[in-house]
């Protein structure tokens, strides 16, 4: 059994259904997409593995309002957890929850709510497809939830006391009866027994019982005082225990950092819930785990998302937010659900996995989807180019647009070649919804015959093949020839040879003589035979000089047009 979809209405800014894959799903999506909203869901509508204080009570800001005045839109919500791949004996234990309307396996444990003329919350649950309140609770607790919070305090949450997370860990591996416990107690009564033979506690003991005898005048006001470790008891000698880390040695927490601190904290209540006795065990445990990459270098992050891979497994789902491209890019594409943010309001949820995508398509995408173009999961719209020289330069272009990247929340990917039919695949109406610009050279060589027929130069097959992906949100953009050629091609032969002075010193002023009356056109064939070797330097060296605002600049057709369909939200200045 599995969490394969929820469905919310009228709850926040969800209004959707958000799939979910296993035994991991990864949920990835720019700021205030909603993503913690899913997990909120998922815990207003499961079962709390740890208690009733972990679960996500509903309120009246609950219930979808109007994000100025913050009125509600509505008075009405649904939740609803739909599961997939039931076997024969989940289903018996699930019968008030079973779903035909969503297929032979599959079951819904559902939650409407209404906020009554008390300004209260009403809930009632429900079960399958059924409009009858009599969904049993040996159903509802076949699916239990695990919450790990994000910006969690691990040094606290470990501290020594009553809350302290490793009692539930210790008391799991020791359950009432088990001889261990009573080997803890002994062990602690024996602690406290040795204080008693060492000189400076028994004085130390004397001394305290005098002050208070004198203090209280010795009558039946004298309070009782001792000094020992702890109370010989099962509760308070586990309580007590401290949780220590360290890369050389286990140390206090206080002495790390807060990112072995978290990983410590994670596995203490990992290893405590997968070894607590329930008196009727779940069916599926279901793992949140919101932001688990904060405080953690990106090899570390890594690491975790393979572990969180092998915890995903028998009856355990994982389902992990995320705001770092390290920690999406070490998941596989078809484990994300992709949140991306509507016109309408509610986001929309997206799997890569249903993208009908072959396996080759995949693995190439497994392999390239490393840090930088991960971030695409994260915007809110994408430019894809050809190499460093386009990465460097259309951010700076874009400002001079009036078009600045950033506010507009879209990202330059930098696909390092030509392959770029596997990333735009992953766009459309109904997969990533949001505006893609591929940026490409065109590769146009004219042949003799061409030449003196005054034809234009035809494309090349690549260019062509690629001219074709364009669609509803993805527009291709093709270089005359190609980047720097284009640029000089467009009158900026002066500024481009400033920059190849820097670049070249001696080779440039040479070529400034040699262009000075030269055509444009013909001048490019020259600058871009120059640059051949030093493309990424000569980039970095012309963007610099185009961050000074009265530097004359004139942006090639096909950039322009780029630049303006993915950051059309600020006119041009």
């Amino acid at each position: 059994m599995q969490v394969k979809a929820l469905h919310a209405k009228g709850y926040r800014n969800l209004d959707t259904t958000v799939g979910l894959c296993s035994p991991l799903a990864v949920l990835v999506g720019e700021n205030n997409a909603g993503k913690s909203n899913v997990i909120d869901a998922l815990r207003t509508v499961l079962e709390p593995e740890a208690g009733p204080r972990h679960r996500c009570w509903l309120r009246p800001e609950d219930f979808t309002h109007d994000g100025r005045g913050g009125d509600p839109l509505t008075g009405e919500l649904e939740l609803a957890v739909e599961l997939d791949g039931l076997t024969n004996k989940e289903k018996g234990r699930m019968v008030t929850c079973l779903s035909p309307k969503a297929g032979p396996d599959a079951a819904k444990i559902r939650l409407k709510a209404r906020i009554g003329s008390d300004g209260r919350v009403i809930t009632q649950w429900y079960g399958g497809d059924s409009d009858h309140a009599d969904l049993e609770r040996h159903a509802r607790a076949a699916v239990r939830f695990v919450y790990l919070h994000p910006l969690r305090d691990a040094a606290a949450d470990l501290r020594p006391g009553r809350d302290n997370k490793l009692v539930g860990l210790i008391s799991a591996l020791a359950p009432p009866a088990h001889p261990d416990r009573d080997a803890i107690v002994a062990a602690a009564d024996t602690a406290n027994k040795a204080l008693d033979s060492i000189d400076a506690i028994v004085k130390a003991r004397s001394q305290i019982a005098g002050r208070l005898d004198g203090m209280t005048g010795g009558g039946q006001f004298v309070p009782h005082s001792d000094l020992a470790f702890d109370d010989p008891r099962f509760e308070r000698v586990v309580g007590s225990l401290r949780a220590k880390i360290g890369e050389l040695a286990a140390l206090d927490m206080d002495e790390n950092g807060l990112g072995y601190n978290n990983l410590l904290y994670m596995a203490v209540l990992l290893a405590a819930i997968a070894d607590h006795p329930r008196d009727e065990e779940p069916t599926l445990r279901v793992l949140l785990v919101e932001e688990p990459e904060a405080h953690l270098h990106p090899q570390l992050q890594e690491l975790l998302m393979q572990f969180l891979e092998r915890e995903a497994v028998a009856n355990t789902q994982v389902v992990v937010t995320s705001h770092s491209p390290n920690f999406a890019s070490a998941a596989r594409v078809e484990r994300l659900t992709v949140l991306a943010k509507t016109e309408a309001g509610s986001p929309a949820a997206r799997l890569p996995a249903n993208f009908g995508l072959d396996d080759k398509q995949l693995r190439y995408l497994r392999r390239f989807l490393d840090v930088t173009k991960a971030a695409l999961f994260f915007a809110r719209g994408v430019i894809l180019v050809e190499g460093v020289a386009e990465q460097l330069l259309i951010p700076v272009l874009a400002r001079r647009m009036g078009r600045p990247l950033a506010p507009n929340g879209v990202t330059v990917i930098n696909v390092g070649g030509v392959a770029f039919p596997p990333f735009t695949e992953l766009f459309g109406p109904e997969r990533l919804p949001y505006k893609l610009a591929v940026v490409s050279d065109g590769d146009r060589q004219a042949d003799v015959e061409d030449e003196l027929k005054d034809t234009p130069p035809e494309l090349s097959p690549r260019a062509a093949d690629l001219l074709g992906r364009s669609g509803d949100n993805v527009t291709v953009q093709l270089a005359e020839r190609t980047l720097e050629w284009d640029l000089a091609a467009a009158g900026n032969v002066d500024v481009m040879l400033r920059a190849l002075t820097i670049v070249k010193p001696r080779v440039g002023p040479a070529l400034a003589d040699q262009l000075r009356d030269a055509d444009p056109r013909d001048a490019a064939d020259t600058i871009l035979e120059k640059v051949a070797g030093v493309k990424g330097r000569f980039a970095q060296e012309l963007a610099s000089l185009l961050d000074e605002d009265d530097v004359e600049f004139t942006i090639p057709a096909y950039l322009r047009d780029a630049i303006a369909w993915v950051a059309d939200e600020i006119s041009e200045a």
